[in-house]
């Protein structure tokens, strides 16, 4: 009877273990079959214009390496806060991705009262892909000829120098009110209901200068009807190498925006490589280069662990920016 007991007790035992590895067996077997089905990529604009262009294109090469094809899916709103929350909802098995960017992730939370994300815990970065600065540009006929000049204009005459932007807390608004802050003197700031609308304005003479994206305004800066005073990275622009930076004449200023893909928070670590690895590859692919270089972009990978640390750094850069220009919404 004893030895009875003892064999069914080592069965059980067995019999135990046996199930005990079924039930972790699904896990890593989705794991290693990811992907069996397509992904939903995220962009938080519509569609149309250079940003719906560059998830588009990533889109497509992530479906080349991926096996699986990646469906864009375009939810635009509140400065890009709503296809994130969509995003930060989504199932956390890599099936849902998107593209964040300096907007999304570390201005919009300072900028809006609530976006009902936290944009560290609530995603789980996959790796950054591009980077990108903008141009100060003042209209061809205004008598400011160095970014020295404006500030000096500024300093003499507080808030009589206007600037546009895309809007209020928009990045190109910010980087003004950034300028602003290190150097002591003020700018007005006048809103428009995004960049197209404020470029026309300071080509038509309306309002002085205002900060863009350099392949908007390298055509008109080629032209004569803009004048590029300051780049914001921090070295000269390959395309503008005659002009400063910003940095040049401000020690210390420096506004370099980026893009990423995100996942929900709690994506499995050998999804998340699956994905990094691909994105690594494309970012160095040479028609990436090409096509970001075209849009005034520059291809940047960055891991993970990496890219979660930008974001950190770069939500500490634009809260007290934020705090001091009054550049929120409720």
């Amino acid at each position: 009877m004893m030895f009875n007991n003892r064999i069914n007790s080592k069965v059980g035992l067995a019999v135990a273990a046996y199930i005990a590895a079924m039930a972790s067996a699904p896990a890593y077997s989705q794991d290693s079959a990811w992907p069996s089905k397509p992904i939903e990529f995220i962009t938080p604009f519509p569609v149309g214009g250079p940003t719906d262009d560059m998830s588009r294109f990533f889109a497509s090469k992530l479906a080349q390496e991926l096996g699986q094809s990646v469906i864009v899916m375009n939810v635009p709103g509140a400065g890009g806060t709503l296809g994130m929350q969509q995003l930060a909802r989504a199932a956390a098995d890599g099936y849902t991705i998107g593209l964040a960017h300096t907007g999304t992730h570390v201005i919009a939370p300072h900028v809006y009262s609530s976006v009902k994300y936290d944009p560290l815990k609530d995603f789980t970065p996959i790796a950054q892909i591009t980077d990108y600065t903008n141009v100060l540009v003042v209209n061809g006929d205004t008598p400011y000829k160095s970014l020295a000049g404006l500030i000096q204009a500024a300093r003499d005459k507080p808030g009589s120098i206007d600037f546009a932007s895309a809007g209020n807390g928009s990045s190109n608004h910010l980087s003004a009110e950034l300028l602003s802050t290190m150097t002591g003197v003020r700018f007005t700031h006048i809103p428009y209901r995004g960049s197209a609308p404020a470029l026309v304005d300071v080509l038509g003479g309306t309002v002085p200068f205002m900060f863009d994206v350099l392949t908007t305004s390298l055509p008109h800066i080629k032209s004569g009807k803009l004048r590029a005073l300051g780049t914001t990275g921090p070295t000269r622009e390959e395309l503008l190498p005659d002009v400063p930076t910003i940095a040049e004449t401000v020690p210390g200023y420096e506004v370099v925006g980026w893009t990423g893909i995100v996942a929900p928070a709690g994506v499995p670590k050998p999804i998340v490589n699956k994905i990094t690895e691909a994105l690594k590859r494309i970012t160095a692919s040479p028609d990436a280069i090409e096509r970001l270089k075209a849009q005034g972009r520059g291809t940047k990978y960055s891991n993970p662990e990496e890219f979660a640390e930008l974001i950190r750094k770069d939500l500490a850069l634009w809260e007290p920016v934020v705090e001091t220009s009054g550049a929120k919404i409720d």
